[in-house]
C-alpha cells in the first residue's frame, strides 16, 4: 500500500498549493459532485477503491471556476478551468491536471490516476463493463483531445452471458497450501515456527465481487462451528489482485488494506500473502500463505516439502477427490460453481463403529462431531476428556493425554505411513509397528518414545473413500506408553461412526 499512501500524500500537497485564480467554465454541464470509484494500481492495473481511500473522497465542480476536494475527509476550497475536456487546477508552484469524460473525473499525481464517478448511474456503467474498458477509453490520457461517445454495449436483454467470466474463470475453486507463522505475541506466541495445512475457497459473480473463505482443514489450529474457518471476508478481485473488503480473521476485524493474494509470477497460478493481524489486545499473529489450486501437484515447487500432510493431499488427488469436502460442499450461493467433473462411484463403506455402546465411556458418552464437518463421530467421557478447541483434540488435564483425530489419509496411505515409520521412527525407544483391524478397518498401530513423552497412533484406512475422505489417524500423546494404551484410550477410538 506504500504506492497508495505516497499518491495521497502528493494530492494532498498540491492542493493545499492551490491559488485562487483561472476562469468560468461555460460547459455548465460539467458542474456538480464526483465520488472516487477506483484508481490506477500499478502498470496497466485498475482497482476500486472503496478499501483503499477512509472517510469522504470526492470533487464538486462549482460555478465561477470554484471547487472543493476531498480525500480521506480532508477538505481543499480550490480553482478551476476547462479546455474540453481538459480540466486544469492551477497552483502557485504549477498545475494539477485531470480530465472530464462520459462521466469520469480524473485527478492526476504522480504520474497515476483516480477516478471519481458522477453519479450512480456512471457507477453503474462502469460496473458494466470492465475498468480497463471504460476508464481507460473514457480517460486515457488526461490533457488530450475529447474522447468520442463510446457506443452502449450490446448485451441482449433476455440472454445471459454463458460460462464464466474470465476473473471467475481465473479466481473461483478450491485452493490446497498451507499457512506459515511467525512473530506471534500474547496467546498466539506458541504457534511462532509453526507451519498448518489449509485450504481456500473463492467464489465471485460475473463481475468479480464475492466472498473468500480459508479453512484449517485438519481442525490444528482453529476448530468451531462454521467448518473451521479462521477467515471470512468479502472481496472483489481483478485479473490480477483478489482484494479483501471486510470481514474477519483469526477472530479480529480484518483490515483490508492488508489482505491482498497476488499471484507468483515465477510460479503461475501459485499465491503468496503475507502480513500480520493484531486482535483488540494487542496480540499480534504473523502469517504467510502459500496456495495452489486444489489439483495441483506442487511439482515443481520445492516448498511443497514443508506442508506436513501433503502426501495425504496427493493421495487424495490419486483417488479422485476435487475439494475437501468430497463434492459436497454448497459454495456461498454467490454465483454457479464451476465444474469440477464428475467422480466415479465410490467402493461401498466399512460398518459403523461401536458409538456409545462401550461401558468404559460410561452411560451417556459426549459425541464429537470431528472437525465439525459430519465425517464421522467419536465418542468420550466428558467427565474425563475435554474437547480443546485451540489444539483440535481430546484432552485429560489430570493426565496430560491428548488424542489428536486427523481425518484424510489416502487410500494407499497405509503402506506408505509403514514405510515411512520403518525409515523415521525405528530408532526409537520402545518402538513397535503392528497391523491389525478397527471396526472392519485395516489399522496400523505405532508406538514409540521420545524425549518429548510417548505417543501411540492409531492409522485406519475405510477402504474407499466417505464423502471424500479416505480414512482417520488417532495420535495418542502422553508421559508414557502406559497412559496412551489403556482400554479407554481405545473404547474412545471404536467407538468411531462414519456418517452415512
Amino acid at each position: 500500500m506504500k504506492r497508495i499512501t505516497a499518491l495521497i500524500l502528493t494530492l494532498c500537497l498540491a492542493l493545499a498549493l492551490c491559488a485562487c485564480g483561472g476562469s468560468s467554465p461555460e460547459d455548465t454541464s460539467m458542474l456538480g459532485t464526483y465520488t472516487l470509484y477506483a484508481m490506477d494500481y500499478d502498470e496497466n492495473t485498475i482497482v476500486r477503491t472503496e478499501a483503499l481511500f477512509d472517510g469522504e473522497n470526492y470533487v464538486t465542480l462549482k460555478s465561477g471556476g470554484s471547487a472543493e476536494i476531498c480525500l480521506e475527509n480532508d477538505r481543499s476550497d480550490v480553482k478551476w478551468k476547462a479546455n474540453g475536456s481538459k480540466l486544469v487546477f492551477t497552483a502557485s508552484d504549477g498545475d494539477m491536471d485531470g480530465s472530464l469524460s462520459n462521466g469520469v473525473l480524473t485527478l492526476v499525481a504522480d504520474d497515476s490516476n483516480l477516478y471519481f464517478v458522477a453519479n450512480e448511474a456512471a457507477k453503474s456503467a462502469i460496473k458494466a463493463l470492465t475498468l480497463d474498458e471504460v476508464l481507460y477509453g473514457a480517460a486515457s490520457e488526461p490533457g488530450g483531445q475529447d474522447e468520442p461517445e463510446a457506443p452502449a454495449p450490446e448485451t441482449p436483454a433476455t440472454e445471459a452471458p454463458s460460462g464464466p467470466s474470465e476473473v471467475q474463470a481465473m479466481w473461483n475453486g478450491w485452493y490446497f497450501g498451507c499457512i506459515d507463522l511467525d512473530d506471534c505475541t500474547g496467546d498466539w506466541a506458541e504457534l511462532n515456527g509453526s507451519t498448518y495445512d489449509t485450504v481456500m475457497y473463492v467464489e465471485l459473480d460475473r463481475d468479480g465481487v464475492g466472498r473468500f473463505a480459508i479453512y484449517d482443514s485438519f481442525g490444528l489450529l482453529v476448530s468451531n462451528e462454521w467448518n473451521n474457518i479462521y477467515v471470512d471476508a468479502a472481496c472483489h478481485a481483478d485479473t490480477s489482485y483478489l482484494y479483501a473488503d471486510g470481514g474477519e480473521a483469526f477472530g479480529c476485524e480484518l483490515n483490508p488494506h492488508d489482505w491482498i493474494f497476488v499471484h507468483n509470477l515465477s510460479m503461475p497460478e501459485k499465491l503468496n500473502f503475507g502480513s500480520s493481524s493484531t486482535n483488540d489486545d494487542g496480540e499480534t499473529i504473523g502469517y504467510d500463505f502459500q496456495f495452489r489450486p486444489w489439483g495441483d501437484r506442487w511439482e515443481e515447487d520445492p516448498y511443497s516439502r514443508f506442508i506436513p500432510y501433503f502426501n495425504a493431499y496427493l493421495s487424495a488427488l490419486d483417488a479422485g477427490l476435487t475439494n475437501p469436502f468430497g463434492d459436497t460442499f454448497p459454495g456461498f450461493g454467490i454465483a454457479e460453481p464451476l465444474s469440477n467433473g464428475g467422480g466415479e462411484e465410490q467402493p461401498a463403506q466399512p460398518s459403523s463403529g461401536s458409538g456409545a455402546n462401550s461401558a468404559l465411556l460410561g452411560s451417556d458418552p459426549t459425541r464429537l462431531d470431528v472437525n465439525d464437518r459430519g465425517i464421522l463421530y467419536v465418542y468420550y467421557p466428558a467427565d474425563q476428556f475435554a474437547y480443546d478447541d485451540w489444539y483440535g483434540k481430546l484432552k485429560n488435564e489430570e493426565t496430560g493425554v491428548g488424542i489428536l483425530i486427523d481425518p484424510m489419509l489416502g487410500a494407499t496411505n497405509l503402506a506408505e505411513l509403514k514405510a515411512s515409520y520403518e525409515e523415521h521412527n525405528s530408532d526409537e525407544d520402545d518402538y513397535s509397528l503392528t497391523e491389525t483391524t478397527v471396526n472392519g478397518c485395516k489399522a496400523l498401530v505405532l508406538t514409540y518414545s521420545d524425549w518429548l513423552g510417548a505417543t501411540m497412533r492409531v492409522d485406519l484406512d475405510f477402504g474407499g473413500s466417505h464423502d471424500g475422505w479416505y480414512g482417520v489417524s488417532f495420535a495418542v500423546s502422553g508421559d508414557s506408553l502406559a497412559d496412551c494404551n489403556t482400554d479407554l484410550i481405545w473404547a474412545i477410538i471404536e467407538s468411531m461412526e462414519l456418517v452415512k
